[in-house]
């Protein structure tokens, strides 16, 4: 990809900038701002301004292990947009207590039309605090995340015979994975799921964390069941 474009210096940087938000996105989460450099045909002067830049803004997000980039929280925001209705304030509410008194990335994932040819994700509310490093292939992919894996080893099933959670490490950033546990609708059928993000160790032996988000889980189903504020 070449960074030529025709106009003013300004310009030519909104280009550039749009380009690297491109390429992390391409090339995954961990990308460096050296492999930016080459892979656009940048000035190292010009990608660790941008990267910076796009890092303070957050639309880029530096990894667990400071080495590279990651897509950012307002890359996040536009595609929650795209994918739903914001959260109410009563769900957002109780979403906050459970991040509060954990140390861990805590998101909501909405599940749609589960067991079917039409099964996909969509981001519900992301922990501000813990943003998605590649939301793109999370959506896309539902091999890749453990929200993805727990809809689809769920379908269609009922909860007496659905798995109690999923879970996944090293899927889009090196000894970090995530675990995910159902949230059932009125109607018995998946509607979320309520996701923990944290270093490889803890996801290892998941039992714990799969405790910790059992009642979070049932209040969230409370809130979103109809008829619920």
């Amino acid at each position: 990809m070449s960074p030529a474009f025709g106009g003013d210096s300004s310009s030519k940087s909104v280009i550039n900038a749009l380009q690297i938000l491109e390429e992390v996105a391409t090339m995954g989460p961990g990308v460096t701002a050296v492999e930016l450099s080459r892979h656009l045909g940048l000035s190292k002067s010009a990608t660790y301004r941008l990267v910076n830049l796009l890092a303070q803004e957050e639309y880029l997000v530096r990894t667990p292990d400071l080495g590279g980039f990651a897509l950012g929280a307002r890359i996040d925001r536009m595609l929650g947009a795209a994918a739903g209705p914001p959260v109410s304030d009563q769900l957002r509410t109780a979403l906050d207590e459970v991040r509060s008194g954990l140390r861990f990335g805590v998101h909501l994932f909405g599940c749609h039309r589960a067991g079917t040819s039409r099964a996909r994700l969509s981001l519900m509310d992301i922990d501000p605090d813990y943003p998605l490093s590649d939301p793109g292939r999370l959506l896309h992919d539902l091999t890749a995340s453990a929200a993805g894996r727990l809809m689809t080893a769920i379908g269609s099933g009922h909860p007496a015979a659905a798995p109690t959670h999923a879970s996944q490490i090293g899927s889009f950033i090196p000894n970090f994975g995530c675990v995910s546990v159902p949230v059932w609708g009125a109607d018995s059928t998946l509607v979320a799921a309520l996701t923990i993000a944290a270093p490889a160790k803890h996801i290892e032996n998941p039992e714990t964390l799969v405790r910790l988000l059992a009642d979070p889980a049932r209040r969230v189903a409370e809130i979103m069941a109809p008829g619920e504020e």
